[in-house]
């Protein structure tokens, strides 16, 4: 089973490798740029966090984007010990700098379907433009041949999970964040 799903997955990179053109390898660098330690995300939460009105928010926001850290990059990622796309040949120079840590699950996707699902719950009205950006932050993982697509699913399926239960708790939150 494992051996049918890396060949999909390497199946699917190497179509989407073949969509390579300078002007969409801008836009994808420009956007996975922007998911580094999560920088779109906490741009976001800053004017939040400024406004009484929407400070649970952007605790929630944040909140999601610890516990999608801690559970993927410090915990899943280093017991499946994945080995990137971009360690291995397929035929493409990599356009970013290559990512110290494993590839299972994409933590760029994760943090932005975690921060997509405290939009739905909390703040509707951003929910299309914050969803639309987490799947193009997903696709340009992939397309820069530093995830697989099974990577940024399950880097999706956590950061839904997270961010659900990041909203599920966000009324605890401030109770938490002025006493520590």
């Amino acid at each position: 089973m494992l051996k049918q799903i890396q060949a999909w997955d390497d199946k699917m990179l190497k179509k989407l490798s073949a969509k390579h053109t300078p002007a969409l390898d801008k836009i994808m660098v420009a956007i996975t740029t922007t998911g580094n330690y999560g920088y779109v995300w906490f741009a976001l939460c800053i004017p939040l966090l400024l406004a009484n009105r929407y400070r649970l928010t952007g605790l929630t926001m944040v909140f999601a984007m610890l516990i999608t850290g801690l559970t993927g990059e410090v915990t899943i990622k280093h017991i499946v010990g994945r080995v990137r796309p971009c360690s291995r040949e397929f035929g493409k120079d990599l356009l970013i700098k290559h990512p110290a840590h494993y590839s299972f699950p994409s933590g760029h996707t994760a943090s932005s379907f975690a921060v997509s699902m405290v939009m739905f719950f909390m703040m509707p009205v951003l929910f299309i433009p914050v969803v639309v950006y987490a799947f193009l932050m997903g696709l340009s993982r992939m397309y820069l041949l530093v995830h697989y697509p099974t990577d940024v699913i399950a880097g999706a399926v956590l950061g839904i999970i997270c961010g659900t239960v990041a909203v599920s708790v966000s009324p605890y939150i401030p109770f938490f964040a002025f006493v520590m």
